[in-house]
């Protein structure tokens, strides 16, 4: 990149940046802010309307398998692990233990690596290279 294409680049993105600083200036001097609109006036909705008939219809006919947006689920209710459930999990947690352990102390492998170097493969003849 010659240095007179970097300075125009540069110049562009300088005025690039001043575009985008003032157009909150020239917002203020309009009459409203849209500053809260500008998903709707650039054409993507933002808020939920009410929903068409035919979609009404269908969601109350259909059994749902999900949980619509808005409306929050019941509340689960956790039951206390008794005695012999705890003595359980932890009889479980102390066999994994245990068996993580023995494979973290169980011997090394013998390695197959004699320590020679392998010789490298022979050069292709002449004719098989570029000029």
């Amino acid at each position: 990149m010659t240095n007179a294409r970097a300075l125009r680049l540069g110049r562009r993105g300088w005025a690039g940046l001043g575009l985008i600083t003032l157009l909150p200036v020239l917002s203020a001097c309009t009459e409203t802010t849209h500053y809260g609109r500008t998903p709707q006036l650039g054409g993507v909705r933002t808020e939920v309307g009410e929903p068409k008939d035919f979609v009404r219809e269908s969601r109350a006919a259909a059994p749902q398998d999900f949980i619509p947006v808005g409306v929050t689920p019941p509340e689960r209710r956790i039951t206390p692990r008794n005695e012999a459930g705890a003595a359980a999990l932890e009889k479980e947690l102390m066999a994994d233990r245990q068996r993580s352990q023995g494979m973290a102390n169980r011997p090394r492998p013998r390695s197959s690596y004699d320590g020679s170097v392998p010789p490298r493969p022979a050069a292709p003849p002449k004719e098989l290279l570029p000029e």
